[in-house]
């Protein structure tokens, strides 16, 4: 049988192949040597397509120190990386005191450029007293961190790839979307048809997961605080009901908000039996699966799928103990090739451009650059066999 990091070089390979747009970019670095002498510290899931993106940064004279998130690095990609001289601090059983670790070593060792994920790695750099120079921020939650707990500490330009419509579309609404309804669908070898599924949150991501789970035949209805999203939401033919609506009739509850315990213990407590949770946001703490563990303690019934008995006598059963189902399930690859082909290639140029004199960015949040928008959808119409109009 081959061993993991074997299988990890095959993945890196087939997933280097499929990448067009990213490998265009990366070249252009490599061969303009961008981040000559420079230190990324660098926080996204570790898995083959990220791999590519770390590839392309040592290649374009980068030193690269990475960690994943908690439950989602693929340790054969891990050693991959290592190989290629990238330092990675995970391993295997890593919980949330080593990830802190993790952060806090990056953060007081230092970087010139932060690729984020959560925005915990630029909030640790500030903390310490090293700021970089920029950053990239991938999140939605991470978009909520900057410009709210984080508000008026940020004197360094951070891009937030998240603000990008192209992400919205590409890698959110239909990259999220179609694979967190995979990975439930696989997770628990059920379907969805004529399931009762509430979506919480009809952000781009929360937009995606309502259409895919719609199409493989799934009665949606979406939860929203926002009356324009939720007006939105009936607009797209879904249903739309409150919180404790939703949780009393779904049979599937999915949540893509960027928010914590969006999904509380007494909503739990209102859901019927067998009801099927599942988190598609990058916080794990959307669903309050703590306060659920202490009152019905989970018990693994199948991989990533956790039975939890309430004292009402009802059953809920947790994905991937509430983590990123579609990458943090048992088998999870994240979302297609070719959303993170458009994502990653955002992520590189707007990297470039932190240390690209002449680009006008200013301290704080903001937006992925117009012309990086549109020479990426130019690159992946291209890539598609479209001819821009």
């Amino acid at each position: 049988m081959a061993s993991e990091r074997a299988v990890a070089e095959g993945r890196i390979d087939w997933t280097r192949r499929r990448m067009p747009v990213l490998a265009e970019a990366l070249a252009e670095l490599a061969e303009r040597r961008v981040f000559d002498g420079l230190a990324i510290g660098f926080r996204l899931h570790l898995e083959p397509k990220t791999a590519v993106l770390v590839e392309g940064l040592l290649a374009a004279g980068a030193r690269v120190v990475a960690m994943g998130n908690e439950g989602t690095t693929q340790f054969g990609t891990a050693e991959a990386l290592a190989d290629r001289g990238c330092v990675v601090l995970d391993r295997p059983g890593d919980g949330k005191a080593e990830v802190q670790t993790h952060l806090d070593r990056i953060a007081a060792a230092g970087s010139d450029l932060v690729l984020d994920n959560g925005a915990e790695l630029i909030e640790a750099c500030i903390r310490a007293g090293n700021p970089p120079r920029g950053a990239t921020e991938e999140t939605t939650s991470g978009a909520f961190r900057l410009r709210e707990g984080l508000a008026g500490e940020v004197g360094f330009p951070v891009i937030v790839i998240n603000d990008s419509p192209l992400k919205s579309i590409v890698e959110n609404k239909h990259g999220v979307g179609e694979s967190v309804v995979d990975a439930i669908v696989r997770t628990t070898n059920m379907s969805l048809h004529k399931k009762r599924v509430g979506v919480f949150g009809y952000g781009w991501c929360g937009r995606g997961i309502a259409l895919y789970a719609r199409r493989r035949g799934a009665d949606v209805t979406v939860v929203d605080p926002d009356p324009v999203k939720a007006l939105e939401a009936a607009m797209d033919g879904f249903d739309v009901a409150d919180a404790t609506g939703a949780a009393q009739g779904a049979e599937v509850v999915i949540t893509a908000t960027g928010r914590e315990r969006v999904v509380s213990y007494e909503l739990i407590r209102v859901m019927p039996d067998g009801a099927v949770l599942a988190n598609a946001g990058h916080t794990g703490t959307e669903i309050d699966v703590d306060r659920l563990d202490g009152e019905a303690p989970g018990k693994l019934i199948a991989p990533s799928l956790h039975a939890h008995e309430l004292p009402t006598g009802r059953t809920v059963f947790v994905l991937a103990g509430g983590r990123i189902v579609n990458l943090a399930a048992a088998g999870g690859i994240g979302n297609p090739i070719e959303a993170m082909d458009l994502g990653l290639t955002l992520q590189a140029l707007s990297l470039a451009a932190l240390v690209t004199p002449g680009i006008d960015l200013r301290p704080g949040p903001q937006p992925v650059p117009r012309l990086i928008n549109d020479r990426v959808a130019s690159a992946m119409l291209r890539s598609m066999g479209q001819i821009q109009v």
